[in-house]
């Protein structure tokens, strides 16, 4: 479906909904109506442009009833405590305003809370959980219940190719927060493998290199065609059952497609947050609610070496920086002829070591400040820590 039919499609839906003063906005892509709600339509477009007009429509007007209908969040907590659910997302959302409750998962993927209504999902806010009465883990553990009494548990002996398809009930593709649902298929000859490509869908099979191949490719398709993505990355069990990324569960065949996945994950999150905050600087000049001066926020580069995918970033003489977490940093400066040279390439740990650089609390994902290029002895024992030397 073409962007201007499709904007036809919502509109008429909208005015079919009883809404006669909805107005298109190109600038952001919403629909704005006069009680204030705006409809964002980036979402709902990517997930339509490949469907038949039919299809189309029928989506269409399923977001639209959803985003019209008059759904209210309980005020009170015995009555929103049944409705709660966890969902994985991925940490940049809500960049752009007030974060919903979360809390870290896995490296770059947080726990969210939604409340579950009869049309939509809300998000839940931490004015909201303050306004019930209760705690943010209060709020987790009913939320972590729920999603217990909906998941499917499983065995070794099912574990085959398993794909789970969220029917708006079922949240599967949230089912690795569940205490053991996972470590449920593991214990047979193959360790079981979870992708959660977009929020969902669920996909679960065994660690079988050869099938390995071609699942972490079709994952990494698919999440860069999600309209929402989640994750490239594989999940798996470590010893004690508890949910890991593959990668960090030991040698594998598979390492490197691991790899791949998680520098890929990492560089896209960074730079959907590198840039906001770049856009945000250029606009206000600081970041005072985030209680940060100005500094250039660097990106994170992707690199392939013959152990795997690694993530680097550029760490150049003369500039102030805002530096996200990766596996390395390249420290570089012009020589005396005016050239760009490279210092040294150290692991990140070892830099934040030797400069005793910190992370900003107010920064997710996490980044260090970088005010000031090394001193002439820190910059010696840089050098000494050159991995490429």
């Amino acid at each position: 479906m073409e962007r201007e039919q499709f904007v036809e499609t919502v509109l008429a839906s909208v005015r079919a909904h009883g809404i006669g003063d909805a107005e298109y906005s190109a600038e952001d892509f919403s629909v704005q109506h006069s009680d204030g709600r705006v409809i964002f339509l980036d979402n709902i477009f990517r997930e339509c442009r490949h469907l038949g007009p039919a299809e189309s429509e029928e989506r269409v007007t399923a977001f639209v009833a959803a985003m019209t209908g008059s759904d209210d969040v309980p005020g009170d907590w015995d009555s929103v405590r049944p409705m709660l659910r966890s969902v994985l997302r991925p940490v940049t959302l809500g960049q752009d305003g007030p974060r919903p409750l979360h809390r870290a998962a896995f490296p770059f993927i947080d726990e969210v809370i939604v409340v579950d209504l009869p049309r939509t999902r809300a998000f839940v806010s931490v004015e909201q959980v303050a306004s019930w009465g209760v705690d943010a883990e209060q709020v987790f553990a009913a939320a972590r219940d729920n999603l217990l009494a909906l998941s499917k548990p499983g065995s070794p002996a099912e574990l085959q190719i398993l794909r789970f398809v969220d029917d708006g009930d079922s949240y599967c593709a949230s089912w690795l927060l569940v205490p053991g649902w996972l470590a449920g298929y593991a214990g047979g000859a193959a360790r079981p493998v979870a992708f959660i490509a977009e929020n969902d869908s669920l996909l679960v099979v065994p660690d079988d290199p050869e099938l390995l191949v071609e699942v972490f490719e079709m994952i990494e398709q698919q999440y860069r065609d999600a309209a929402r993505p989640v994750s490239p990355q594989g999940y798996t069990v470590d010893e004690h059952g508890t949910v890991v990324p593959f990668d960090e569960a030991g040698p594998h065949p598979s390492m490197p497609l691991a790899l791949r996945a998680r520098a890929g994950l990492a560089a896209t999150e960074y730079s959907i947050q590198t840039d906001h905050l770049n856009t945000m600087f250029e606009e206000y000049l600081e970041l005072p609610d985030l209680d940060i001066a100005p500094a250039y926020a660097a990106a994170v580069n992707y690199e392939e070496s013959t152990d795997g995918a690694f993530t680097s970033v550029v760490w150049g003489e003369g500039v102030e920086y805002l530096l996200p977490e990766t596996d390395v940093v390249r420290f570089l400066r012009r020589d005396d002829n005016d050239e760009v040279e490279l210092v040294c390439t150290v692991p990140f740990p070892t830099v934040v070591e030797i400069l005793g650089l910190t992370p900003l609390p107010t920064l997710d994902p996490i980044r260090f400040e970088a005010r000031h290029w090394p001193d002439p002895t820190a910059l010696s024992r840089l050098r000494a820590a050159d991995i490429e030397q």
